[in-house]
This record gives C-alpha cells, structure tokens and sequence, in this order.
C-alpha cells in the first residue's frame, strides 16, 4: 500500500547548468583515472564517471567531455587501464590538474608487463579493458570498454567525490547484514526471478 503526499512540489522544471551540476553533487561518484600509453607516453585523465555496464560480456564504461584532448588519445589506444583511486591518493588527483605531458611524473606507476598499460601504484582496483565504442552523450561522450582482466589489492577503500569535494567512507559505519542488494537468481522451482541477496561489505 503506497501513501500520497499532498505537500507541493518544490521541484524547478527547468534547472540552468549550475543549479543542475549543484543538486547532483549530491550523488557521490567513484574518482577513477582511466590511463594508456601513446607512442610510449603514459596519458591519463580522471573521471567521475566510471561503472559497471555488463556482465555478458564484461564491459565498463565512462563519460569524457567531448572537449577534452585527453579522450581521443585513449580511445584510439589499444588497451587502458581504469585505476579506481584509494582513498589515500589525493597526490594523484592533484597532479592529473597538470598538463597532460606531466600527469604522471613523481607518481608511483609502472607498465603493467600483460596489457602495456600504465597502472597507479596503490590504486584500490586495477580494470584492464579495450576501447571498443562511443555513444553521443551531449557534452561528453560515453565510452565502452570491454574488460581483459582485473586487479583488486588492498582493502576497498576507495576515493570519493561527492558534495563538490573528495571524501572517503568511514569503514567504522559500514553495515554488512543489514544491506540488501538487488541482483538476478532463480528460484527453487528454476525460473528465474530477480531476487534479494545480502550485500557482503569488505
């Protein structure tokens, strides 16, 4: 049984740019620098974008402004690397505000030997993937990749941008059997249903 509010509505139906980009500060997002190497230069750009897309197949994706000249150069890359930022990496974050030839120096990084892409020492996951396709997406663009392999070291502590800062989550109030989590099963007869399963926290 559902319930109506007979409140009005506080809602502006036609935000501007700012007051949009304002209210969805509000939505925390991952801080991720997706990286390659062009002409065997790292390039790298961090992005507030990056989620999961599929399962079958393996794909992620990001949004890049359109305007950037840090985008095509890693879409028209071979292999990158998605490197979900720790927590502890604001370093990071500061020297991605450098030109784009400068990015990585005095960074802890190296060339991961498998996929020839760079890797952020530190990072809380490692993604390896192709570029594969773009999407229009206004004044970005949205990109796909299909994923080759994973990293995942360390704890999951990752950096977060939310409030139109960089913040973290506070381990000490992680639930871990309180949280449900919407995913796909089946049930005891087969068919299949989607079904409640117990996020586990790390």
């Amino acid at each position: 049984m559902t319930t109506q509010s007979s409140l009005p509505s506080s809602a502006v139906l036609a935000p501007d740019p700012v007051a949009f980009r304002a209210a969805m500060s509000r939505v925390p997002t991952s801080v991720v620098v997706i990286a390659a190497m062009d002409n065997d230069v790292p390039v790298g750009m961090v992005v507030g974008t990056f989620t999961s897309v599929s399962l079958s197949p393996l794909l992620v994706g990001f949004l890049g402004e359109r305007r950037s000249s840090t985008l095509p150069r890693l879409l028209n890359a071979d292999a990158v690397s998605c490197n979900v930022l720790h927590d502890s990496q604001l370093d990071v974050v500061d020297a991605f505000r450098r030109g784009i030839d400068e990015r990585f120096e005095g960074l802890d990084w190296h060339i991961d030997q498998g996929f020839q892409v760079p890797v952020l020492g530190g990072a809380t996951l490692v993604v390896f993937g192709k570029p594969t396709s773009t999407a229009d997406a206004g004044d970005h663009v949205f990109a796909m990749i299909d994923v080759n392999g994973i990293q995942a070291t360390g704890p999951a502590r990752p950096l977060v941008f939310c409030g139109g800062r960089l913040t973290r989550m506070d381990p000490g109030r992680l639930v871990a059997g309180d949280i449900w989590q919407l995913g796909y099963g089946s049930t005891h007869d087969g068919s299949a249903a989607r079904v409640a399963r117990n996020a586990v926290s790390e």
